[in-house]
Order: structure tokens, then C-alpha cells, then sequence
């Protein structure tokens, strides 16, 4: 299986959510079985590295900082079976509107603190340090559930 973490520009929130979800995966004993990769629904950041303030977010918390280049999602890489896990309600209408072989969803689905009107990850893109680590947070408690989830179905 193959999670797919999806937001606008891939610089920010889908790389820290699959650098958090990697990292967890392997503490479950589950990086074997199921892969992780991360891709925007623009190609406006293509080829360019991870968000610095998204880099010093996750390193903050102690998570690994991945080596990352920003690329569109192609939706001929979606397979069936694959998850398709979007940060915010935009992305999963840009998402729904490719025709996937797989119906997307919110990443935010598998946080068992999200209720309705707070399922999304907000973009901190225009916002400073302090938006990156409350993105981070929400982006911990759903890959969190996320994991135990994928988990508890094995």
C-alpha cells in the first residue's frame, strides 16, 4: 500500500506529514508494508526543496528532515489500493476532479480530535514559525491515528 500525502505546493504540509507518517510507520513495524509519498495538486514548487520553516518545524520536534523536491501528482502513479490523504478541503476538490482510482479523503479523518469544521490542515505558507508548528501538531495527531489505523487492520 502506498499513502500519498497531498497538499497545494508539496513544500510544506504533505512533506511533514510524510516524514511524520514514515517515522511512525517504522516505530509500528510497519514500514515493510506500507510506503509513503508526498506530491501537490500545483506544480507552481516543482523541483524545489522542502519549506524551511516546515524543515525547522519537524526538526524541532525531533523528526527527520527528508531530502525532498516538490512534484505535481500524477494521477496514473495512484493505484488501487493506495490512500490519497489531503490536507485540506481544496486539495481533495482538485484531487476529486482528476478522476483518481481511489476516492481521496482528509488527512485530518484519522484525528480523532478533528470534528466537523476542523478537519482541515491549514496552509501556514503565509504565516510565520508559529503556523508551521500548529500545522505540525494537527499533522502528528492525524498520522498518529492514521498508523494505529493501518495497525489495528493488519
Amino acid at each position: 500500500m502506498r499513502l500519498w500525502m497531498i497538499c497545494h505546493g508539496n513544500i510544506c504540509r504533505s512533506p511533514m506529514a510524510a516524514a511524520v507518517t514514515e517515522a511512525l510507520l517504522a516505530k509500528a513495524g510497519l514500514a515493510d508494508e506500507v510506503q509513503v509519498a508526498s506530491a501537490g495538486t500545483s506544480a507552481e514548487h516543482e523541483g524545489e526543496g522542502m519549506d524551511r520553516r516546515a524543515a525547522a518545524a519537524l526538526a524541532r520536534r525531533g523528526w527527520p528532515v527528508p531530502a525532498h523536491r516538490a512534484r505535481r501528482l500524477d494521477p496514473r502513479a495512484v493505484r488501487a489500493g493506495d490512500r490519497v490523504l489531503a490536507a485540506d478541503r481544496a486539495n481533495l476538490a482538485a484531487l476529486r476532479r482528476l478522476g483518481l482510482p481511489v476516492e481521496p479523503e482528509l488527512l485530518r479523518r484519522a484525528d480523532p480530535a478533528a470534528g466537523p469544521g476542523d478537519d482541515e490542515v491549514p496552509d501556514p505558507w503565509f504565516d510565520g514559525p508559529a503556523a508551521f508548528d500548529e500545522a505540525l501538531t494537527l499533522i502528528e495527531r492525524a498520522c498518529q491515528g492514521l498508523v494505529e489505523e493501518l495497525a489495528a487492520a493488519r
